[in-house]
């Protein structure tokens, strides 16, 4: 039983230790402990990014209390924007939409061009409302060949999602 615990007990460090928070005057939430936090250009936004990487986090929060139905129209919006822009194709594929109660998530996968190289991308885009009627929304951007090691960090900024 000790060593259950040990292990669990150093689980959840490695898994926090990949996170820092950010405490803002409307919102705190989590991001991945190597990007750098952005200038808040505004108190309902936050954005946090790898320097010259494709790697980006976006978390916004609004007052708008949507519904289930609501979440998923959202969702396809933003999947019709993703891939395509002015009706041009964007080069970017969406997944379907996945809606779990007050929770749309969906991934895309695309190119980012950095320094003249065309980098498989994928990124996850999300919304949902708090029990107390928030609403946030952003994405999570990451190079392909690191699913793996930012996939599972997804469902933990979203769970840490806080409004003041």
């Amino acid at each position: 039983a000790i060593f259950m615990m040990l292990a669990l007990a150093a689980m959840t460090l490695t898994a926090s230790a990949q996170l820092k928070t950010f405490d803002g005057k409307l919102f705190s939430c989590q991001y991945p402990a190597n990007f750098e936090a952005q200038e808040q250009w505004f108190d309902e936004a936050f954005n946090a990014k790898i320097e010259n990487g494709v790697e980006f986090l976006s978390v916004s929060v609004t007052d708008l209390d949507m519904t289930s139905e609501q979440l998923k129209e959202w969702a396809d919006g933003m999947k019709m924007m993703t891939e395509s822009s002015f009706g041009e194709p964007t080069g970017w594929k969406a997944g379907a939409p996945v809606l779990k109660g007050k929770q749309v998530t969906f991934r895309a996968e695309g190119e980012e061009e950095i320094d003249d190289q065309k980098v498989p991308t994928v990124k996850y885009v999300y919304c949902f409302v708090t029990p107390n009627k928030k609403c946030f929304s952003g994405e999570l951007k990451f190079k392909k060949s690191d699913e793996a090691k930012y996939k599972p960090l997804v469902d933990k900024i979203i769970a840490s999602c806080k409004a003041k």
